[in-house]
């Protein structure tokens, strides 16, 4: 995956001030997303996370992000999303601070049929009713939203994670010819309304062909 950078490429929270930020190219899936450049990238194998984490907490300045990285891969489910999605990334070192990581992914599920905006709102369904499944969780949507690489479908949801946290979720459905692309957004849910950065880095994804 092809990183560049793009200074002030995105709109920051709050005050409307731009960020500088980094493009990631990723030509196999064939699309780019746009992140702040501070944000840190999760290997997609438990191997390369375990690695990674092992090489920065030799170093006293990295070791905080070392113990990090572990906890992104402390349950079955953390786990398995490193084979659902081609990327994920989270903010540092806001995260580190949150009960819930600020993270962004990007997956690509391929369907042996061209996925058409008139099939998008009944899979929007689909991936609302899983997040559906867990007790106590309240789903918006799916709605249909335009974006600048074409139409999509917005399900957003606040799932209960325990212990008073709550996990909120903007899951963007992106079609392109026989690929649907999940544009995944976390972040606490008490949060959410505050987080436009999500919105800028969504506006920002791009195909490359």
């Amino acid at each position: 995956m092809a990183a560049g950078v793009l200074a002030l490429g995105l709109a920051a929270a709050g005050n409307g001030a731009n960020v500088p930020s980094t493009t990631y190219a990723d030509k196999a899936g064939g699309y780019t997303i746009t992140i702040p450049k501070n944000w840190e990238l999760v290997p997609r194998t438990v191997a390369g996370v375990k690695a990674l984490a092992a090489k920065l907490e030799k170093k006293k300045s990295t070791a905080d992000l070392g113990k990090y990285y572990l906890t992104l891969i402390a349950t079955p489910q953390q786990r398995q999303e490193l084979s659902i999605y081609r990327f994920q990334a989270f903010d540092w070192p806001a995260s580190l601070s949150q009960p819930v990581p600020v993270e962004v992914s990007v997956g690509a599920v391929v369907d042996k049929n061209v996925v058409t905006a008139k099939r998008l709102p009944a899979i929007g369904a689909v991936y609302a009713n899983a997040l559906k499944s867990t007790q106590g969780s309240k789903v918006l949507g799916p709605k249909p939203v335009k974006l600048p690489v074409g139409p999509a479908e917005l399900v957003e949801a606040v799932v209960p994670n325990g212990g008073g946290v709550s996990t909120g979720v903007d899951l963007l459905l992106i079609p392109r010819g026989k690929v649907l692309y999940l544009l995944s957004f976390q972040i606490e849910a008490s949060q959410m309304a505050s987080a436009t950065l999500f919105t800028s880095i969504a506006q920002n994804f791009k195909f490359t062909s």
